[in-house]
């Protein structure tokens, strides 16, 4: 396998693994499995491990550096991957419009120089994406460009994808959302259409996900069906997560099947980055909630906050929920029944606020928490 099924895998992950949307300021990694990740997975033994460092901001700009070493010893190669990218577009509230823009490159040695090579990747991928409440539709369509420098004979040469997609995703709960999926890609080699769901969740300092999906091209080899599941856990910026997938035959870079697992340790360290205004950014005054259709609605601006907050209250156990953009707003929507019910927010920089003005109590730990009665 080359750089360019890594790169499909890169793509999967991000959509699929819920600590990768999360990731803010620098971490550090170590991971270990079964083809962990491999961009040149076919040039190294099954069982690798390693070690990287990556970065990630409200400003949706991203870097990674990572290095990896077959298990067990042996003739096969060490390798050393990289990559930088951002997003580029304007955010309505309601609806974003933009392009995800990165590139990518490996390299690969063995002590005997015999198996040695290299590779990058450039993607763009402009999207559409608009919200109504719970619900938010993305439409994204662009092109992924690859190339290998091997020194033997597994290179298949510069070749270009072209990649659509379609997705729905729906808050099922506080923290947890449900996807469904449509991708057709096409080749010089064929077009291949795909079709599958996702369903990630985080609550507190837990978290997991799981997926399935199938190409629904005839022509191809069995299997054509793809899964996963993992879990994390989190205490404070460290997180120990691990999953299994079951990977198909890849119609376009030629992939065999096979089943993969992966053990993860990351820490955060250095300062979270803030977006522009986010030091003096605080919940205005006539934000309290209100009542619609029978539902709570918690809102903070958009503008006044990069980051998305976080809803916490006794009525999710305190447990943090990531607030959606929706109409201009992070909101969040719960259904509570009467009587008193106490709340606050959890900013992008760690501090905990309440809306100004709001009715407030004493938490017993030298801070107030908001109140809202609910008739």
């Amino acid at each position: 396998m080359t750089v360019r099924a890594a790169l499909l895998a890169l793509l999967a992950a991000s959509l699929l693994h819920p600590a990768a949307v999360a990731a803010q300021g620098w971490t550090v990694e170590a991971a270990a499995g079964r083809a962990v990740s491999d961009p040149v997975s076919a040039r190294v033994a099954s069982n690798v491990a390693s070690l990287g460092v990556e970065y990630a901001d409200s400003a949706a700009r991203w870097l990674y550096l990572t290095a990896g070493t077959p298990l067990g010893g042996g003739d096969a190669p060490a390798w050393l991957a990289g990559g930088a990218g951002a997003w580029l577009g304007i955010d309505r509230g309601e609806w974003t419009l933009g392009a995800s823009l990165g590139a990518h490159g490996y390299g690969f040695g063995s002590a005997d120089s015999v198996r040695s090579g290299g590779g990058a990747t450039l993607e763009a991928m402009p999207t559409f994406t608009v919200s109504r409440g719970p619900l938010r539709a993305e439409l994204a369509s662009g092109v992924v460009v690859a190339t290998d420098f091997p020194a033997d004979s597994f290179g298949l040469g510069t070749r270009a994808v072209s990649e659509s997609a379609a997705r729905l995703i729906g808050t099922l709960a506080p923290g947890v959302e449900l996807t469904a999926e449509a991708r057709y890609l096409h080749s010089r080699d064929g077009s291949f259409p795909y079709a599958g769901a996702a369903l990630q969740g985080e609550r507190g300092r837990f978290a997991g996900w799981a997926y399935a999906g199938q190409w629904l091209n005839a022509d191809l080899a069995a299997p054509r069906t793809a899964y996963g599941a993992g879990a994390g856990v989190r205490f404070r910026r460290a997180r120990l997560e691990a999953g299994v997938r079951q990977e198909p035959v890849d119609p376009v870079y030629q992939g065999t099947p096979r089943r993969s697992w992966t053990v993860q340790l990351s820490h955060g360290f250095g300062p979270v980055p803030r977006g522009p205004g986010a030091a003096a950014a605080r919940p205005a005054a006539s934000l309290e909630p209100v009542l619609s259709n029978g539902m709570v609605v918690f809102r903070l601006p958009l503008a006044a906050y990069p980051q998305p907050p976080l809803l916490m209250g006794d009525f999710t156990g305190w447990l943090p929920v990531t607030m959606l953009a929706a109409d201009g707003f992070w909101t969040a929507w719960v259904r509570l029944p009467a009587g008193v019910h106490h709340y606050a927010f959890r900013l992008g920089d760690g501090s905990v606020a309440v809306p100004p003005g709001a009715p407030t109590v004493d938490d017993g730990f030298g801070g107030v928490t908001a109140v809202v009665v609910v008739p």
